[in-house]
């Protein structure tokens, strides 16, 4: 397995390096193969043209070797030191030979070049240089020991031999530069390829650039067009994250009855959220931010900064502001609105003199405790009140006087119940009072009925003090005794109507009243 070849830090990582990776892997296997085959060829003349003269076999058997160490050390993935060993190597090898095979007349010696080229390619231009300088030094070091008579005395050699091994270099050489040739136009087409492809990488990044300023300018457009919108907006809006407000439009600020927009921004939502619906909000907020779904819109409260609450609708979504998650919430004030719905209500349900229940929700709240009845088996009880002696007083006083006695009525009858019984105006001077959940026994419901019909006789027939005005007068006051003719009917689900309970009560009622009045009477006679 081979890895690309990376420049020899030691030995310089200049830019005049012909070539670094894969292509120096390639031209070292070339140098690598030319070397064993030269060397090979070189020891075949050697014992084929001088078999005598073996000992000149030792050079090219140390490159043989080298090469084959290289090799090896190529396939064990050990690129750099293959190079290495292949540059020190065959220079310390071309250089022994020299010394013993003739000095600077050695055929060895021509192989210098090779090495040269070989090693500044492979390394860098400045390990060349180093090369070559060794090279040089060698070279006049063997023309001083020659001189001197330090080396031994060359072997003579045929000129088969000594023509042979020139041959074998010269060929070796070649084939060197043939390949080296190869690998740089190689290494070319892949620049002109690489440079064709930066060229149209460079284009589409230019249009991607053009693209990406006119998107952002559409998008500063948009984000303009939006805050314009939401200033102008009249519903009112605030962007706040994890509680903490980090935008708020002029309704917002308006509807909180802030002075501006730092009041608001100095606040956490929990502080304008009403107590009672701050559990609600908090989770919906987080469901929001878990991206969990929920309902659009819903009813809340909120409070003002001085302290008033108001209805409201309120709807949050996740949006991304100024680079990080928020919500944006939208809310509506529909304090007027409830009112109004409370007003209208009042006005279905409720009796505008006695502020009493009035027929219909009389209706709906027998319906109910019927349904209940049904449920517990308890019994319930209905009383039909008709006042005995109203007439003489709007006659006397004018009806504003006998409204202020149906208004003390209703308040009379309203402390002689529990809470979960009802007290309506049924007409006129008639009330309903109904009594839900009193007894599984028919007996002891009747019993209890009872008292409280007769707690009510009683209170009622207690004199009233009413307020009279006339015009050009001073205000005065009269005491008026009033009473009440009192109808009962029991009741429970399996056995009575809605309806047929009314029409019982109702004729209970006239019994007491044609008996004289002042009194409860029971339907079926329970008295």
């Amino acid at each position: 397995m081979t890895q690309p070849y990376e420049p020899l830090g030691h030995l310089g990582d200049d830019i005049d390096s012909p070539m670094s990776g894969q292509p120096s892997v390639v031209f070292l296997r070339y140098c690598i193969a030319a070397l064993m085959v030269g060397t090979i060829a070189v020891v075949l003349v050697l014992f084929l043209a001088a078999p005598n003269q073996t000992g000149r076999a030792f050079a090219p058997l140390l490159l043989l070797l080298v090469a084959a160490a290289a090799w090896y050390l190529i396939w064990r993935g050990r690129t750099r030191a293959a190079i290495l060993l292949m540059a020190v190597g065959a220079w310390t090898a071309m250089t022994g030979a020299a010394v013993f095979t003739g000095g600077v007349q050695a055929p060895a010696v021509i192989a210098y070049p090779v090495i040269i080229l070989m090693t500044g390619w492979l390394i860098s231009s400045r390990a060349a240089l180093v090369v070559t300088g060794l090279t040089v030094t060698a070279t006049l070091c063997l023309v001083w020991a020659e001189a001197r008579g330090f080396l031994p005395a060359p072997v003579p050699s045929p000129p088969a031999i000594h023509g042979g091994e020139q041959v074998v270099v010269y060929i070796t050489s070649g084939i060197l530069a043939f390949f080296l040739v190869r690998v740089y136009q190689r290494r070319l087409q892949e620049l002109h390829k690489l440079s064709r492809d930066l060229t149209l990488r460079t284009r589409d990044l230019e249009a991607s650039r053009a693209e990406l300023w006119q998107a952002q300018a559409a998008l500063k457009g948009s984000e303009g067009r939006y805050r314009t919108m939401i200033e102008w907006s009249p519903e009112s809006i605030l962007v706040h994250r994890q509680g903490k407000i980090l935008y708020v439009n002029p309704a917002a600020v308006r509807m909180f009855g802030a002075a501006d927009a730092s009041r608001l921004l100095a606040k956490f939502t929990h502080e304008l959220i009403h107590p009672d619906f701050l559990e609600v909000q908090t989770a919906r907020m987080k469901s929001i931010i878990e991206n969990v779904p929920i309902t659009p819109m819903v009813e809340s409260r909120f409070i003002r900064l001085d302290g008033t609450p108001i209805d409201v609708e309120v709807q949050g979504t996740s949006i991304v502001y100024d680079g990080e998650p928020a919500i944006h919430v939208c809310i509506r004030n529909i304090t007027e609105r409830k009112q109004m719905q409370d007003q209208v209500r009042q006005l279905a349900f409720y009796d505008t003199l006695t502020r009493l229940p009035n027929r219909r929700l009389l209706s709906d709240r027998l319906s109910q405790t019927l349904a209940a009845s049904k449920r517990t088996a308890c019994y319930g009880a209905l009383m039909f009140l008709d006042l005995d002696k109203l007439k003489p007083l709007n006659d006397t006083h004018g009806h504003d006087v006998g409204d202020l006695l149906l208004v003390d009525v209703a308040e009379r009858l309203r402390h002689c119940v529990r809470e979960r019984d009802t007290v309506a105006r049924f007409g006129g001077d008639e009330f309903v009072v109904m009594l839900a959940e009193l007894d599984t026994d028919k007996t002891e419901s009747a019993s209890q009925a009872a008292l409280i019909a007769e707690k009510i006789r009683e209170i009622l027939a207690e004199p009233y003090v009413l307020a009279i005005r006339q015009a050009g007068s001073a205000p005065a006051s009269v005491r008026f005794h009033c009473t009440a003719s009192i109808g009962v009917a029991l009741f429970v689900s399996h056995e009575s109507s809605q309806e047929e309970v009314l029409m019982q009560a109702d004729a209970a009622m006239y019994q007491a009243k044609k008996a004289g009045g002042n009194r409860v009477h029971f339907h079926d006679s329970m008295a």
